[in-house]
């Protein structure tokens, strides 16, 4: 088991007290160094395989990208733009503030605070640059990944959906419409993203975006079109949303396996009460031609027929007994207890998706247009990736798994001293700021879903603010007749 777990206790109080002590000695400032001096020995330390802002340039020289040497060169503003999005959205004129007070520090005269050509070079950034150099910082992350982090030694990504508001203009009103269910002037547009986050690093292997509503949007669709980048032997884990023969087939295909909790449409073979963990491998068949759910062509290259493994078990604290499916049909390899607890740990995506939209302030979106909407996005998981890096070299010189380590103090750290990098002591600051504050191993944690304060002392708005002027405005104006004329 490669982490403990949630709402279990798997330690003694003598062998956590143990284990608290251990830790300690572990993020004492010196021993720190001295762990890090023999990483960088060996060439281990990820910070600094990261880029700098001459491989940026020469990036952009690559994808044949133009800019002119001024000073918002597209190095300068990536760094601003991810520094914006990991501080919850800080205005740009905050970020100018922040820039200017930089270029006093290194002798350079100031730039000016109206934020004008900051956006405009931020405007200029091409997504696919960023795109490429969050892929670059992943897949670095993901072969310097010990076997210790995976679940059985093997590559487990976990995938979920979620939703982004944006500013309620016309341009993101067109790409990214508001659902059908709002009033027209009372909705925000809404972006659509499926993500996938490997289990053992934490970071962001890709990510699609799209409207909420119309055909090929769902989150199903979306994920099916990074089938092609997973690789054999991965395993996929997800919710019941994305559980189908189709797409099992289709991953089965390309030698990929998938987990997840049975779809609330197919029928259980379990009967009775569960007393105990239950394992069963049945066969399922292909289902019939529906021209709404693929084309001719795709149902005919579906297999006739699949064999599916399903498990049922208990929870403790739960009423109803979980039932999930999977095609790791391995009795030998992979026992039920074992597949009962990777799918435990598909919880960590939605922990990872409330790392994006609160503790880095996603939820919101500020940009304007749907273009700069699409870069925000990608720019945001471009600082995520960057701050699983610092929690992966925290992890190893630490001892734990990465994501025993709060992401909210990896983000305050990576903040704090990302500009100082190069030495061994700069990574220490990083690593010692990092590793003060873990999370993880909360036995019998059961909290209502539900919120104590408010929002706000205000109503909800209930019809567009024009015309609730203009009839505020008619109320106020008495009426002329003849009578008070």
């Amino acid at each position: 088991m490669i982490l403990p777990p949630r709402k279990a206790s798997v330690e003694t109080h003598e062998e956590d007290q143990k284990r608290e002590q251990e830790r300690k000695r572990l993020r004492s400032f010196d021993e720190i160094l001295e762990r890090l001096k023999r990483f960088k020995a060996q060439d281990e330390i990820r910070l600094h395989h990261l880029f700098d802002d001459d491989e940026i340039h020469r990036m952009c020289g690559t994808l044949i990208i133009e800019f002119r040497d001024r000073v918002f060169t597209p190095a300068v503003t990536l760094g601003l733009f991810v520094s914006q999005v990991l501080s919850r959205g800080d205005a740009c004129i905050t970020v100018m503030a922040k820039f200017n007070r930089e270029r006093k520090d290194r002798g350079l005269p100031p730039v000016a605070e109206d934020a004008s050509a900051y956006t405009k070079a931020r405007a200029r950034l091409p997504v696919g640059l960023i795109v490429h150099l969050s892929d670059r910082v992943r897949k670095m992350a993901h072969k310097m990944t010990p076997d210790e982090w995976k679940w059985n030694g093997l590559n487990v990504y976990l995938v979920d959906g979620f939703t982004l508001r944006a500013p309620d203009t016309l341009a993101n009103q067109k790409k990214y419409p508001q659902p059908s269910s709002q009033k027209e002037g009372l909705g925000f547009p809404q972006v659509r993203v499926v993500t996938t986050t490997s289990l053992a690093d934490g970071c962001v292997v890709h990510h699609t975006t799209a409207r909420v509503e119309g055909k090929k949007t769902g989150e199903v669709s979306l994920f099916r079109e990074k089938h092609k980048d997973f690789e054999i032997g991965d395993i996929v884990v997800a919710d019941s949303n994305f559980e189908s023969f189709h797409d099992a087939a289709l991953l089965i295909r390309r030698g990929v396996h998938m987990v997840c909790c049975i779809c609330g449409t197919r029928n259980s073979p379990f009967e009775g009460v569960c007393e105990t963990i239950e394992d069963i491998i049945v066969e399922l068949r292909k289902p019939r031609f529906d021209s709404s759910r693929f084309t001719r062509q795709e149902w005919n290259a579906l297999p006739k027929r699949i064999l599916y493994r399903m498990i049922r078990y208990r929870v403790a604290g739960c009423e109803a007994p979980i039932t999930i499916v999977t095609t790791l049909t391995d009795r030998q390899r992979f026992t039920a207890e074992d597949i009962a607890e990777l799918y435990g740990l598909r919880w960590d995506v939605e922990v990872d998706i409330r790392s994006y939209k609160s503790s880095m302030g996603m939820c919101e979106l500020r940009c304007l247009t749907p273009e700069n909407l699409d870069r925000e996005i990608a720019v945001a998981v471009l600082g995520y990736n960057l701050v699983r890096v610092l929690m992966c070299d925290t992890a190893a010189v630490l001892e734990v798994h990465p994501r025993e380590i709060s992401f909210s103090s990896a983000r305050d750290a990576w903040l704090a001293f990302h500009d100082e990098r190069d030495t061994i002591v700069d990574v220490a600051w990083l690593i010692h700021s990092t590793g003060s504050h873990f999370v993880r191993n909360r036995p019998g944690r059961n909290e209502p879903r539900a919120i104590k304060r408010g929002h706000t002392k205000y109503p909800k708005l209930k019809e567009p603010r024009p015309s609730h002027r203009c009839r505020k405005k008619e109320k106020q104006t008495p009426e002329i007749t003849p009578q008070n004329a």
